[in-house]
């Protein structure tokens, strides 16, 4: 069963706690009870030396049997067995053999009353003696005492151990709590935009492409993950424009020599028009205007795809650039213009075909666009690792706003989309597949009626 992003890191934060709390409560627990066990192991061996001390202040020259008695007994109650030699290692008072019933009863009880409350403590049985001087260090006998250690004889030494045990667990449930609200809280502040975002995707690959994820303050990858899927609808969002924008102008471009040939076929069909060569002529142009626009979008296809093979071999620029020129001698010298090739001669690794058909196509739109009497510059360099051919004309230059379009299908700027000036509005676009297959980029500078400068650069190895 799959679990929740919010569940997962809720989970992930809590358990590491749980696990750490019952770590340091079960070691808390085993310590406090060793320095329990040790405090009273203590407490025990400093109470027999005291009751030691305590029988010896009562020798005043001879053993007081009533005192003995009674201290032993009250010694006994606690846990302490006592027997008191005099200095000749003879007996005074023995608890044992004064009510042997009532020792073993007592320390019985004890031990059951031990191992009830803690059980499988590890109980032992110490025997001890101390020495009892009297009036300036005279020996007067000897004390043996045994006891249980560690004793736990009274029930508010295991009412504090117990109350410690409770304490751990409140405070590991405390913990607990704490972590688990702490852990939904960073839970769902983390997976609100991962949410978010996974909403959006999901509109978007529906065809919504105006989704996008509300900005959040959180950290830098959850910001950079928002930033990329508002990117890559804003994107979708272009593309399907652009595709909605070029189904329609590729409709624009076929409809009007579409609809030339079709009015001539009726009306020549219909017996209004003779189908004289003249008017046939008129069709086939129209026709191969239709192959022309067709020809180029496989081009640009085939280039944006990368479906047409890459022949690298030596090509020398300038000698490229001169035959490029020459081929558009005619239509220089109809609008008296001219083009020069300015820099210095070298040899690019690259395709000489696509490299022809990139400068045709910016020297096309150069003659095109600029006014008669003008000059086309192209002008060659080149560094250790790119090199770059630029032409500049003197035309009509391309707004600021639109420099950015004309490497589109179809785009022209000219608004009312008037075939007067030709083309198709694909030239550009082919230019930049064609730069970019062979591993390059194309730019271009430009100021209204100044003129335009497009740059093609190639890597030179």
């Amino acid at each position: 069963m799959k679990k929740s992003l919010r569940f997962q890191l809720s989970l992930s934060s809590a358990l590491p706690v749980l696990l750490t709390v019952f770590l340091i409560s079960l070691s808390a627990h085993f310590f406090i009870q060793r320095q329990f066990d040790q405090y009273i192991t203590e407490q025990q061996a400093a109470h027999a030396a005291s009751l030691a001390d305590s029988v010896a202040s009562q020798y005043d020259g001879g053993w007081n049997l009533d005192y003995l008695h009674g201290f032993g007994m009250y010694a006994l109650s606690d846990g302490y067995i006592m027997k008191v030699y005099d200095a000749g290692g003879a007996a005074v008072w023995d608890a044992e053999n004064h009510d042997m019933t009532l020792c073993h009863g007592v320390m019985d009880s004890i031990l059951s009353r031990m191992r009830q409350q803690k059980p499988g403590t590890n109980v032992d049985l110490v025997d001890t003696s101390f020495d009892l001087t009297w009036d300036a260090g005279t020996a007067i006998g000897r004390v043996a005492i045994q006891y249980y250690t560690p004793n736990y004889a009274h029930e508010s030494d295991f009412g504090f151990l117990r109350a410690l045990d409770q304490l751990l667990i409140y405070a590991a449930i405390a913990s607990l709590v704490i972590a688990v609200l702490i852990g939904l809280w960073m839970a769902r502040r983390i997976a609100r935009p991962i949410t978010a975002a996974t909403r959006a995707a999901r509109e978007i690959s529906m065809g919504h492409y105006d989704t996008r994820i509300p900005a959040h303050t959180g950290s830098t990858e959850m910001k950079t993950l928002t930033s990329a899927v508002n990117h890559m609808a804003a994107e979708l969002e272009s593309q399907e424009e652009r595709k909605r924008r070029m189904t329609t102008d590729v409709a624009h471009e076929l409809r009007t020599p579409i609809a030339n040939i079709s009015s001539y076929l009726e009306a020549m069909a219909e017996g209004v028009w003779e189908p004289t060569p003249e008017r046939l002529t008129e069709c086939h142009q129209e026709a191969r205007r239709i192959a022309g626009i067709v020809g180029q979008l496989e081009t640009l296809h085939r280039s944006e795809e990368h479906e047409s093979a890459v022949h690298i071999a030596s090509v020398p620029v300038r000698q490229v650039c001169e035959s490029a020129a020459a081929s558009f001698a005619r239509a220089l010298e109809e609008k008296n213009q001219q083009c020069d090739i300015a820099g210095e001669d070298f040899i690019l690794q690259t395709d000489k075909d696509k490299l022809r058909q990139i400068l045709n196509n910016l020297l096309s739109n150069a003659i095109k666009y600029s006014p008669e009497g003008t000059a086309i510059t192209i002008n060659l360099s080149h560094t250790e690792k790119k090199a770059r051919i630029r032409v500049r004309d003197q035309g009509i230059g391309i707004p600021e706003a639109e420099q950015a379009l004309i490497f589109e299908r179809f785009y022209r700027t000219d608004s009312s989309r008037s075939r007067q000036s030709g083309g198709a509005g694909i030239g550009l676009a082919i230019v930049k597949a064609l730069t970019e297959q062979l591993g390059g980029q194309i730019t271009v500078e430009s100021r209204e009626n100044e003129g335009s400068a497009f740059t093609v650069s190639l890597p030179l190895q």
